[in-house]
């Protein structure tokens, strides 16, 4: 069949290109024409507005006021062939989030920078674009980051003008408006989606991201009982491991699971797993509040998605008590992330003294995963460390895993477009910790490629 006829498209085809002197006149650039119709919209509609927005269907609705409008004023926007087109970017404006609305829906997009109203970037698994389109004026995007927080229940303004929130299932956002940002400017924003349908464990194994051996460690460990932090920079896929790897734990064990933002989809976790967010409005609930009131859930595994702070410190009790921990953290090296947790714990107050602190934390958190991205933009598991203790204040222990780094290939322009290297077992676990694992229900054999 042929396209389907649209009186609509044939009468904005003619707008600007024929009829008459006055519609040619209408002919604009389109932050324009969307000005104008949401004017008038505004100021003649108001009511069917309100129900457009509010009733069932509303989508629909407002898309069909859009469409009336630019036909009944006969405009017509530079470059824009289509009144489709026209109307979905008139709708993405209006009641969506503007010129970043098709990009939340693209399942490829990981992030979305925005760095002021007219300056929008856009990063695929492979690559960082900016975008074409931007916001009509700083105002229009400061008052779409404000609308974005408000989808999570995050009110920014002049008392509180910066704050982490979230506009969907799986999509959190950290916004900054006036007057911590130029008014000139309007907000900045950075917007980041997880992706848990897509991370499996054959794309893991797929991308090279890490081996076969190296995942069935890791579950082992949590299968026994045995605490494992992953760290890394943002957007090394952090999350999403830990996702996978606490969805692939035996369905007997009770997991508490805490979130600043609805984003851990396990997709087959049993019923007796249990849910919790924080919330920044006052009063809050932290994820230290969160910690505490998960012991008295009695968990096998406690999930804090992230450590920030002074939780850590509840973390690291609850993981010398018999819990198993599993969270993430941003931190530069497998051994680094001992520091930096030994900084969050601090912050909770504790007297004991930092040697005592970080001996606690080795014993709680003994596994930890570095992951990162490489310049060719692909992620790789970098370092699986085991801690056996602290000597002179510093942690010390064996890798066990490793990724390798031997070259990299580069295009005509310098970039480099693929990092060659290979995982390599480089370790084997300490005899505690086996004998811990074996008391929590591994075997021999499977203990049997990890052992001295």
């Amino acid at each position: 069949m042929g396209e389907r006829f649209s009186i609509h498209q044939l009468l904005y085809s003619a707008s600007g290109s024929g009829a008459s002197k006055a519609e040619a006149a209408r002919t604009d650039e389109y932050t324009g024409v969307m000005e104008a119709i949401r004017a008038s919209i505004v100021e003649n509609y108001a009511n069917e507005l309100f129900m457009a927005l509010y009733e069932e269907g509303k989508e629909k609705k407002l898309r069909q006021l859009i469409t009336r409008h630019i036909t009944g004023a006969h405009l017509k926007a530079t470059g824009i062939e289509s009144i489709a087109q026209l109307s979905d970017m008139i709708y993405d404006d209006m009641a969506g989030f503007g010129p970043v609305t098709p990009y939340l829906k693209d399942p490829d997009v990981e992030e979305i920078n925005i760095n002021g109203f007219d300056k929008i970037y856009v990063c695929y698994p492979d690559r960082k674009i900016r975008i074409d389109r931007h916001f009509a004026s700083p105002e229009e995007c400061a008052e779409t980051v404000r609308r974005m927080a408000r989808n999570g229940g995050i009110i920014l303004d002049g008392s509180k003008p910066f704050g982490d929130s979230f506009i969907a299932r799986g999509i959190r956002m950290s916004g900054v408006v006036p007057p911590c940002v130029d008014s000139a400017i309007g907000a900045i924003a950075s917007i980041r989606k997880q992706k848990p349908s897509v991370v499996t464990r054959e794309k893991i194994l797929e991308w090279n991201t890490a081996t076969a051996e190296e995942l069935d460690f890791l579950t082992l460990c949590i299968n026994c009982g045995v605490s494992v932090a992953f760290v890394g920079d943002t957007g090394s896929g952090k999350t999403s491991d830990l996702n996978l790897l606490v969805d692939s734990v035996s369905g007997s064990r009770r997991k508490f699971v805490i979130e600043d933002t609805r984003e851990a989809f396990f997709d087959s976790l049993d019923h007796d797993a249990v849910f919790m967010l924080t919330k920044e409005q006052s009063p809050p609930v932290t994820m230290q509040d969160g910690l505490r009131l998960a012991l008295r859930f009695d968990p096998d595994i406690i999930v804090p998605s992230e450590m920030r702070g002074a939780e850590a410190y509840t973390a690291v009790e609850a993981g010398r008590t018999g819990h198993t921990i599993v969270s993430t953290l941003h931190a530069g090296s497998a051994l680094s992330a001992y520091d930096r947790i030994l900084t969050m714990c601090l912050q909770s107050g504790t007297t004991l003294s930092e040697s005592r602190l970080l001996a606690n934390i080795v014993e709680a958190l003994p596994v930890i995963v570095y992951k990162s991205r490489l310049p060719d933009n692909s992620r790789k598991f970098m370092e699986i460390f085991e801690a056996t203790g602290v000597q002179d204040g510093k942690v010390v222990g064996e890798y066990i895993f490793n990724f390798e780094v031997s070259g990299h290939e580069r295009d005509k322009d310098g970039e480099v477009i693929r990092t060659n290297g290979a995982h390599r077992q480089v370790g084997r676990i300490s005899e505690k910790l086996a004998r811990r694992m074996l008391t929590r229900g591994a075997d021999s054999a499977q203990l049997a490629p990890y052992v001295r």
